[in-house]
């Protein structure tokens, strides 16, 4: 798989002694690790254990802020949900655990190559076989491309921009720096944002919920139906229907 990714993308396999980018794919038995050499820092995503798998198990259920705004109770299951910026999926896997069919997209070809790794390694446990049948996919492409040949509209598109997280976890600002290190201008800039907004509200059927730092202004200024607040978050929730 990493000469696959590298030959895709222009990149070279090498050993990781004699590297000398500052970040560094590395494909392990278990999981596909992302290292920034530079800040001593490294991410992967797994659906099978972890964070991920505590939430699966242990999540907060229908009543937790995304599950509200998103509207599961309001609504039949299961909900087809369009995560558009789905980064390492954290919010995409948390809607698959409550029973949402998950489409995912991600722009970015390093962070999407996290996220197919950790779906390859999932996929024949049997804790993950119903995730898997109800629907969860990643498409590595750009949100807007992607809205504008759009043929059917899902129920749900959930936008979720990279910000600065704002917890106080050592260990968390790390790993956020660093995807915002190497998504660097990839990353939805605010205007990009507001017009993905105003192509969402065209090709959702039910709502568009945009997940916010806590205090920060609707984008494009358009006033949300509700907004849904935790500590540190909002998710403003434009119903359609």
């Amino acid at each position: 798989m990493a000469r696959k990714f590298a030959l895709n993308h222009g990149l070279n396999v090498t050993r990781q002694e004699t590297a000398n980018s500052t970040f560094l794919l590395h494909y392990k038995q278990d999981y596909l690790e992302l290292i920034d050499r530079q800040n001593n820092t490294a991410i992967h995503v797994d659906f099978l254990t972890g964070a991920l798998a505590h939430r699966r198990k242990f999540g907060g259920g229908k009543g937790q802020a995304i599950a509200k705004a998103i509207g599961m109770k309001q609504y039949k299951l299961p909900l087809q949900v369009l995560d558009v910026t789905a980064g390492l999926a954290k919010d995409a896997f948390v809607l698959a655990c409550l029973g949402c069919s998950v489409t995912m997209i991600e722009r970015n070809p390093v962070v999407a190559e996290l996220v197919n790794y950790a779906l390859i390694k999932a996929s024949n446990a049997e804790a993950f076989q119903a995730i898997k049948n109800q629907g969860f996919e990643l498409i590595h492409n750009d949100a807007m491309s992607y809205l504008q040949a759009l043929k059917s509209k899902p129920d749900i598109i959930y936008i979720d921009p990279m910000y600065p997280e704002r917890k106080k976890s050592a260990a968390v600002k790390k790993n956020m720096q660093m995807l915002q290190n190497l998504l660097g201008h990839s990353a939805h800039k605010e205007s990009e944002e507001n017009e993905l907004l105003k192509l969402a509200l065209t090709r959702a059927k039910k709502r568009v919920v945009i997940k916010r730092p806590k205090g920060a202004p609707c984008l494009s200024d358009k006033k949300p139906t509700t907004s849904i607040d935790t500590k540190t978050t909002r998710y403003d929730v434009y119903v359609l229907t």
